[in-house]
């Protein structure tokens, strides 16, 4: 059991480390392209942080453990949206901008929706509805990376004054991470972290299994505690770090988004391949996404106006563990 665990951890490093190099490539050539920062971060970096939840789930359809692929997005998209808002509200309190209260956060729990539709309806999910799936995650992306052509940086004005970052606060530190590299580069980058993907994910479903045979504990189980939190790892860090540099945009929109891009993306990909079967039970966690992603919206207009507070911070990181419990008890 001891050297699962540390194949199952040696897994998740190479998966955050193969996210980082893909994310760090595209994000250069893109910056080539011509696209803004904005941009980027709306298109490649939610793809690239979501890549370990994508990778995984593939992996577990096509070795035919469906629970692990449901369990991971289900579980990913819980702790981003309680755990890691949780937290980085409690840092520092997060505003919560109009584009993502009128359009982000409904999409969101559309798309929950939607997966739930697809699921119940024959039981598994097949390759048309992936598609389907697939098709709105494109259709979001295009909207994102044309509004934020045509809009740039604006998007942050609808934010009062005080929960805005000064952009020049950050030039020197980030200096060096914004040097150029030649395309070659870029490109072995992107080479290099989707092998480490797949590599990672292999190491994780593979060992996961096994630990889970050898406790008696259900794969759904493990697809939501275990592989869940290591796969958001990338998720958290760029939460947490804008909440500590005051950053709250990104910190609201990497989990908003990366919740999208999970349900739609990461669920509607392995689908192509095999179809996936549904487990009911699952029915309970992304009723509760759903249910949690509107109250998100509810503390715009409570308390402190559009604006997520500490106390509401300690809420959702409580509701997160109690979440936990009751799953490992159903």
């Amino acid at each position: 059991m001891l050297l699962q665990l540390i194949l199952i951890l040696f897994g998740f490093a190479l998966l955050i480390g193969g996210a980082n190099m893909l994310v760090a490539g595209s994000s250069q050539i893109a910056a080539r392209i011509g696209l803004p920062d904005r941009v980027i971060g709306l298109t490649v970096v939610a793809v690239g942080t979501a890549m370990p939840e994508l990778v995984v789930s593939v992996v577990s359809a096509v070795d035919g453990h469906a629970d692990m692929a449901f369990g991971n997005v289900a579980g990913s998209c819980m702790a981003n949206l309680l755990l890691i808002l949780g937290m980085s509200a409690i840092i520092t309190p997060l505003g919560l901008s109009r584009r993502t209260q009128r359009f982000e956060i409904p999409l969101s729990v559309a798309a929950v929706g939607l997966l739930m539709l697809f699921s119940n309806m024959g039981g598994s999910l097949n390759a048309v509805e992936g598609a389907v799936l697939l098709a709105c995650f494109v259709a979001f992306i295009a909207h994102a990376v044309i509004t934020g052509l045509r809009e740039g940086d604006s998007g942050r004005e609808d934010l009062d004054p005080e929960q805005q970052l000064d952009p020049h606060e950050l030039e020197d530190e980030d200096a060096d991470a914004d040097e150029p590299r030649g395309p070659l580069v870029s490109l072995a980058l992107i080479l290099v972290g989707i092998a480490f993907l797949k590599i990672g994910a292999d190491y994780v479903v593979n060992n996961s299994v096994d630990l889970a045979t050898g406790l008696g504990i259900s794969e759904r189980i493990i697809g939501i505690t275990v592989i869940a939190l290591g796969t958001c790892l990338p998720e958290l860090v760029t939460s947490v770090v804008a909440a500590f540099r005051g950053n709250t945009d990104i910190a609201v929109g990497n989990v908003v988004g990366s919740n999208i891009t999970n349900v739609l993306m990461v669920m509607g990909v392995p689908a192509l391949f095999s179809p996936i079967a549904y487990d009911a039970s699952y029915n309970f966690d992304f009723a509760l996404l759903a249910i949690f992603s509107i109250v998100l919206v509810g503390f715009a207009f409570v308390g402190t106006k559009h604006t997520m507070t500490r106390r509401e911070g300690v809420a959702f990181v409580f509701l997160y563990v109690v979440y936990i419990v009751l799953s490992m008890m159903m």
